[in-house]
């Protein structure tokens, strides 16, 4: 009989469904909306994981079709939403032999590193960190733009945009993102203040004008990105005195692409530390499926990887 693993990463934004064979073959894929159960509610995610589910498994008899194993990292999977995202797993898949769930990170981590221990650091709208210490999820951060440090791209917009108000705040250098910003906005800093506090303004969306600042050689766009990457730094620091031993990082979201001068920096910052950083060459549904196998019991086989292909 057939043996089938299907992973899911589940977004805020998307979600990607994917069926392998044990050897990690790809069958069947699917892309659907993605949904936070924390800000979309629970329903939501559980349309697009029917929608999803049923797309990769229409020729193989459906919802009901045997399966070995399925991993879902979702975002939003940790915590109390873990055995409601699992209970809705088992009405959706009730021939499922093996189900299981977890934080969009950890499926990042097992996309770098497999089943080692190490670490993830996601860096994008939010940011967060987590250690795999066998059965032990140490987390860093990640509880939101209010209660975080720094490091986000929502924070490099609210530093970019605290900035930019060069010109009406005293003692602030001329800069750059001044122009830039007003640009983004379609309206002078003074007006976007008001605009700012009405909700009309995406703090997160003016990230990428710092990147542009900060390429032209604008000093407070250097700054800004250079103290932000200092508390990612301070992240991975910690993840180094908990682990206490040498580390492994994968580094994802989209704030940490090679070629960034922003991941540039975080190398910089953390090269004392006995840490390396990885930026993986698979995406985190195969960290998913990499989990979904494990559940299944299969032994971890370095060809399962090269078999991998999307």
């Amino acid at each position: 009989m057939d043996s089938y693993l299907i992973g899911i990463d589940s977004g805020g934004t998307s979600c990607r469904v994917v069926l392998c064979d044990q050897t990690g073959r790809v069958l069947e894929k699917c892309t659907v909306p993605g949904h936070n159960p924390n800000a979309d509610g629970f329903d939501a995610l559980e349309q697009s994981l029917r929608r999803g589910l049923s797309a990769v498994l229409e020729k193989r008899g459906g919802l009901s079709a045997p399966l070995d194993a399925v991993h879902l990292g979702a975002a939003g999977g940790e915590g109390g939403n873990r055995a409601r995202l699992e209970a809705m797993l088992r009405r959706l898949l009730p021939n499922a032999r093996a189900l299981s769930v977890s934080s969009d990170a950890l499926i990042a981590l097992s996309a770098g590193l497999g089943r080692k221990d190490g670490g993830v650091l996601i860096a994008g709208t939010g940011t967060v960190g987590f250690l795999r210490m066998g059965r032990r999820l140490p987390r860093f951060g990640g509880w939101g733009y209010l209660a975080d440090e720094g490091g986000s791209g929502w924070h490099l917009g609210r530093d970019g945009f605290r900035a930019a108000m060069a010109g009406y705040d005293a003692g602030l250098s001329a800069t750059a993102l001044t122009a830039l910003y007003e640009e983004h906005l379609g309206m002078k800093m003074c007006d976007a203040v008001p605009a700012l506090y009405r909700g009309e303004v995406n703090l997160s969306a003016c990230a990428p004008l710092v990147f542009r600042g900060a390429e032209a050689g604008d000093p407070a766009a250097l700054d800004i990105l250079s103290r932000n990457a200092a508390v990612l730094a301070g992240t991975v620091e910690r993840m180094c005195r908990v682990f206490a031993a040498p580390l492994t990082v994968v580094l994802t979201g989209g704030l940490l692409r090679e070629g960034s001068l922003y991941l540039e920096m975080l190398r910089r910052q953390t090269a004392a530390l006995p840490v390396s950083l990885l930026l993986p060459d698979r995406p985190p549904v195969f960290g998913a499926v990499c989990l979904a196998a494990q559940a299944a019991g299969l032994p971890e086989d370095p060809a399962f990887s090269e078999h991998f292909t999307l």
